[in-house]
């Protein structure tokens, strides 16, 4: 039982790649076409350590675009598909994806911040250890998914305190580490004394 494997799961937007100014709305957007696309530069190499240290890797991410009549689904599915390109291109290896297409209106069970998402991450790889694997993201809802699947979370890239207070307004127990950005997370963790990895 002490072998078992460890996941994080990873929002994708703001996270792995950047997102996209839209000014027709409040928040910047994912990226809607492939050009769009931009990994940030130190994440190829972030995700190789973790694969090296032997970490499971798994991407959870809401995609509404299409939902929305943003954008085609074959499109987002396209745009996805250049993100892994980007992110695995130093050797980590993400394991699995999982996505939701649906709006917030939809009342679906998959879109964070419910645990649909990461239920199924957790289902396609049942020998973790859900104790010790993670929920890494940028936005509130992703702590909350991870809180409802029983993970460690980590919020990432919240300067202003906008997502800990929206935590906090939702009575959550809040993020397990906060930190600027990937690299963060990443040495915070393979600094942790093996018994807290």
């Amino acid at each position: 039982m002490d072998q078992l494997a460890r996941l994080i799961i990873l929002d994708r937007d703001g996270v792995l790649n950047a997102t996209v100014p839209n000014p027709l709305e409040a928040r910047p957007d994912s990226p809607l076409r492939v050009e769009e696309v931009s990994v940030f530069p130190a994440v190829p190499a972030l995700l190789r350590r973790l694969t090296d240290a032997g970490f499971l890797l798994a991407i959870a991410t809401n995609q509404p675009a299409y939902a929305k009549g943003k954008t085609s689904l074959a499109v987002l599915q396209q745009v996805h598909e250049r993100v892994l390109q980007g992110v695995q291109s130093e050797g980590g290896i993400i394991a699995s994806s999982h996505i939701c297409f649906h709006r917030a209106e939809d009342g679906c069970d998959c879109r964070k911040p419910r645990a649909g998402l990461l239920n199924a991450a957790l289902a396609r790889h049942p020998a973790v250890d859900r104790t010790r694997s993670w929920m890494v993201g940028d936005r509130a809802t992703d702590v909350l998914a991870g809180e409802a699947a029983g993970l460690q979370t980590a919020l990432l890239s919240d300067p202003l305190g906008v997502e800990r207070r929206a935590l906090a307004g939702a009575g959550a127990v809040g993020p397990s580490f906060c930190g600027d950005d990937l690299q963060d997370f990443v040495c915070f963790l393979l600094a942790a004394p093996p018994h807290e990895k």
